[in-house]
């Protein structure tokens, strides 16, 4: 494991190599442009898209993998009782 400071003081780990040979540059690029050619798309601005990625979209997501964990955890603890 290798660390660094990013010129901030803090340490930071690097675990697998895979992460220091991605270049986050290139994908936030990459991210906005597909944004941009969703808002185009959609005749939404790139702002709107954002928000109802990130604001409405994703949240209800999470929230259903979250219910929908809990419903399975619950179900298998009720399977293990059953035996």
């Amino acid at each position: 494991m290798v660390t660094g400071t990013f010129g901030y003081g803090t340490p930071i780990m690097f675990v697998p190599f895979i992460f220091n040979i991605m270049n986050y540059d290139k994908l936030f690029h990459q991210c906005a442009e597909f944004l941009r050619w969703l808002a185009n798309e959609t005749g939404m601005t790139y702002k709107e898209v954002n928000v109802w990625i990130f604001i409405i979209i994703e949240p209800i997501v999470f929230m259903s993998m979250l219910l929908y964990i809990i419903y399975l955890n619950n179900k298998l603890y009720h399977k293990s009782q059953q035996v």
